[in-house]
């Protein structure tokens, strides 16, 4: 009996070394799949009094961020993937989501929403921004709680996340293992690992909220406008 208990730990233990590697790999894939399917709807925002991030909604470049990353600019610069540079405009403002859109010219491929009342705690998520001006940083998390209250404005709108943020991360996009955004970095506090980002059900009414003041669309024919 104690033999074959002895038996069964060592087959044990022999599949769980052939097996761990493979699926580190495999994650490793994954991550790599999602950011190279993602990477190049990610911009970076720059103005007088700093720099942050954003991400396109639609295919003729509205852009969407926080709201603070803009706050008091009198100009703003838009830097995408390929490196261009391009001026922004504001399309308008929703201070209570903290949350931005802003417009350059051109075709791009915008990243798809995600339902945020489906993330789930534990789900592994990626981060892509533009921290301390380095462009296009990706790093990689969990979903560390949901319906956080934030504190800012009262509301239990945010996901926590493990993944790092750091300055310059805000306004870009929290992905899933879909591709798809289910939430806007939208700040840090003090303490390791304790990032919170905007969940992207919020974000689709604030930008339908601001596209409802000034021209009575939805957000999602956006996509379809040339």
């Amino acid at each position: 009996m104690i033999l074959r208990k002895i038996v069964f730990l060592f087959i044990v233990l022999i599949l769980s070394m052939l097996l761990i590697p493979q699926l580190k790999a495999q994650d490793y894939q994954d991550t790599s799949q999602i950011v190279n399917e993602t990477i190049e709807s990610i911009v970076s925002i720059v103005t007088e009094f700093g720099s942050g991030s954003g991400f396109f909604i639609s295919n003729n470049g509205y852009v969407v961020t926080n709201a603070h990353v803009i706050e008091n600019a009198s100009s703003i610069n838009i830097t995408t993937f390929d490196l261009k540079e391009k001026e922004a405009k504001i399309i308008g403002i929703n201070e209570t989501f903290d949350i931005a859109l802003l417009k350059i010219n051109g075709s791009y491929k915008p990243l798809e929403f995600g339902d945020s009342n489906e993330v789930k705690i534990g789900e592994t998520v990626i981060a892509i921004g533009n921290p301390s001006g380095l462009s296009s940083s990706v790093t990689k998390g969990i979903v560390s709680g949901i319906h956080r209250n934030s504190g800012r404005n009262n509301l239990s709108i945010y996901i926590q996340t493990d993944a790092a943020l750091n300055p310059g991360n805000s306004g870009g996009p929290l992905i899933d293992s879909n591709g798809r955004v289910i939430g806007i970095n939208t700040f840090k506090t003090e303490g390791e690992n304790l990032g919170f980002a905007l969940e992207s059900n919020y974000i689709v009414q604030a930008i339908t909220d601001i596209l409802t003041k000034v021209s009575n669309m939805e957000i999602y024919p956006i996509n379809n406008t040339g």
